[in-house]
């Protein structure tokens, strides 16, 4: 499924560079997939994906409460 329309990125292309350990913010995954964030409507998504490396899926519910 395609999260990042105006760089035609899909969500497999995004979660193996927010998988990286060393990816910190959403710019950072967006540089490992050779692209630049333009319109911003998938950053909140691509935030959610980093979140989800970092925390799990249950840290990610608790730090959206």
């Amino acid at each position: 499924m395609y999260v990042c329309i105006c760089n035609a990125l899909r969500d497999k292309e995004l979660q193996a560079a927010a998988a990286d350990p060393a990816v910190k913010e959403v710019g950072c995954v967006f540089k490992r997939c050779e692209a630049k964030p333009r319109c911003g409507r998938c950053l909140p998504d691509v935030a959610d994906m980093i979140a989800m490396h970092r925390l799990g899926p249950e840290g990610l519910a608790t730090a959206a409460e």
